[in-house]
């Protein structure tokens, strides 16, 4: 195969080693990666709240997968990182619903509507902890406010 002097290498020709071409997909792969987190939002209380009192499938499966999500975040972390109960202050009893959960946090987050527009993720952790907080930490707080 003949060369002209005007021919140019590419990233898809074969002429350029392996070595540079993987060199050139992993920067190209590395720039979205760290740059796809600087566009992200993170969803609000009032969008939340629309997508569970949305009666459609997709916006229900989404209210209460992020609900539930979260509770069990909460409860993970309580029960494996935060076992001195000083950070997370979430007891659930031990016979509750899925729409128990996610009823509670609709009624919370009418109830504080200033707080629509914050994030989703503080609104579901905040409902949570004002309608489960852990016996021994109520004790504690009404001693400190009393």
């Amino acid at each position: 195969m003949l060369q002209s002097k005007f021919y140019k290498a590419s990233i898809f020709n074969p002429v350029l080693p392996r070595k540079t071409i993987i060199k050139k997909y992993f920067l190209i792969f590395a720039a979205l990666l760290f740059t796809s987190p600087l566009l992200a939002k993170s969803i609000t209380n009032q969008e939340l709240l629309k997508a569970c009192k949305d009666t459609a499938t997709g916006p229900q499966n989404f209210c209460y997968g992020f609900i539930i999500a979260s509770s069990n975040a909460a409860q993970f972390y309580r029960n494996i990182v935060d076992v001195e109960d000083e950070y997370i202050d979430i007891c659930f009893p031990e016979k509750i619903s899925n729409k128990e959960i996610v009823n509670d946090y609709i009624k919370w987050i009418e109830k504080n509507s200033s707080l629509l527009e914050g994030a989703a993720l503080i609104g579901v952790s905040s409902s949570l902890s004002t309608k489960y907080s852990c016996p021994q930490n109520k004790q504690k707080k009404q001693k400190n406010t009393e």
